[in-house]
This record gives structure tokens, sequence and C-alpha cells, in this order.
């Protein structure tokens, strides 16, 4: 992603939101810009894994954000959901996405640790005497080794369905949500996703998604759908969890969600 196209980016969204006369319109149009900057990302194709991703607001704009990007014949990922809703969640969660490609260019993509204690930084400077926050989760897989590096900063725990089993592991180390404390120093987790393995990704639009009488999806109701499907391909499994989510929702998400599923192949 280059510099050029993140400024035009916010540039237009800027001009639709101050341009005067027809003012709903202008918001739409801001908004739907900067939530196709969030959510549209470009699936790598890289030898040896399947990638699959589906990423939807519950209103017009939220504050998930979704980004892939390779780095030496690796990919590198992150999840992120920033407190708030509409338009405000989405400009802090736009701002994180261009933070971390930033920061990842200027202290190269090994360097997750260092690359999410310089954006909770940044953020907690930046939320100063407010209340905001933001969840983020960081990876990087090596396709030839499977080796699996993630920093998690108060995120939704990563699953990981290995091919000759049926129960779903969790990675659970993690640290707190960025904005907090900006001495914050996070913790580095890995693993290995062995050939036929499938590693999960996700926000807390699935988890806490309910039903009509208040019962939530939980972490439980994911991992029993990773299981039940997982014969599908990458994108089939992303869109089959998104749509067990909205299926016990009655049909509607009450806040955004966000699935990557990678398959080591």
């Amino acid at each position: 992603m280059q510099v050029h196209g993140m400024w035009s980016s916010v540039s237009r969204a800027i001009a639709a939101l101050t341009s005067s006369g027809q003012e709903d319109r202008h918001y739409e149009i801001a908004a739907e810009r900067i939530q196709e900057a969030l959510l549209t990302v470009d699936v790598p194709q890289i030898a040896g894994l399947e990638v699959g991703v589906r990423a939807e607001p519950a209103r017009l704009v939220g504050g998930d954000y979704v980004d892939l990007f390779t780095c030496d014949a690796q990919i590198m990922f992150g999840l992120g959901d920033a407190s708030g809703k509409s338009l405000g969640a989405a400009l802090n969660a736009m701002m994180l996405r261009y933070l971390v490609r930033g920061l990842t260019a200027a202290l190269g993509h090994g360097q997750i640790e260092a690359i999410m204690r310089h954006t909770n930084a940044v953020v907690a400077e930046d939320f100063r005497n407010t209340d905001y926050f933001i969840t983020l989760l960081i990876g990087i897989l090596d396709p030839v080794s499977g080796r699996l590096r993630i920093v998690n900063a108060g995120h939704e725990p990563a699953m990981i369905l290995r091919r000759a089993s049926s129960q779903v592991e969790m990675l659970t180390k993690h640290g707190i949500v960025l904005g907090v404390d900006q001495q914050t120093r996070y913790p580095l987790e890995e693993a290995s996703l062995d050939v036929g393995d499938r590693a999960v990704f996700y926000t807390d639009g699935l988890t806490e998604a309910s039903d009509r009488r208040g019962e939530l999806f939980t972490a439980q109701r994911v991992r029993e759908n990773i299981v039940a499907h997982r014969d599908l391909s990458a994108q089939d499994l992303a869109n089959e969890l998104f749509e067990a989510v909205k299926a016990y929702g009655d049909g509607q998400m009450r806040d955004d969600a966000t699935i990557l599923v990678i398959h080591r192949t």
C-alpha cells in the first residue's frame, strides 16, 4: 500500500465530510470509502497456503480492520477492533492500519513485538484523556516451515485446528489493549502449522453475537463450527462461520465481524 493511496483516501473522506450541502450523502460517501479501505484486502497468493477472509460492518461503518501482505515470501496479517461505533471508530481503525504498515516498513516484518510496542505508544499518546482503546493481533507465518508468530494486544485468541485432531487449540498469550499504558510490553507467542492445519483469527463480533434471548454465540460455538466444517476451503470456512453467527442472531449482525482463515496446504 503506497502512502499516496493512504492520503488520497483520507483526503477524499475529509472533503466529503466538509463539503457544504447534502451533508447526509457526503457522510455516507465518506463512510463507504473508509469502510472499503478497512475491510477490502487483496488476498496474496502464496504457494502452500490457502487464505480466506470475510469482513462486514454491522452498520454503515465500523471499527474493525483486517490487513494482509507478503514479506519475503511470508504472510503478515493484522486484525483490529477500535472501540466505539460509526465514523470515529473507523477513523481510529484506519489510523491503526497505516501505522502498522509504516512501522513494518521501518522496523522490518520480523520485529512484530517492537511493531506492537511502538503502535501502542502512538495510540496511547493519541488516546490520552479519552476512554478509547483498540484491540490488535499481529501475526506472521512462514509457509515453508509452518512457523507462526503472534503478538496479541487484548484481541480474541487465535484458534488452530490440527489436521488429525477434533479439538481446537487456542493461543492465549496476550497483553492489554492498545491505548491504556504507553509503556506496555507485549509477549510473543509461537506455534507451528503443519500441512493440513488451519488457523482462524476473528474479532469479537463473532463470539459476542447474541440471539433473541441475549445468549452469546461464544468461542465454544466458534470452535464447534470450525470442527464441523473442517473440510471446507479457507474462504468457504470463513463464509460458513460468518453465516452461522448471522443465523444465530436471526439474520442480523449487531457488531462488526471479521474472520481470517489460513490453511497450510
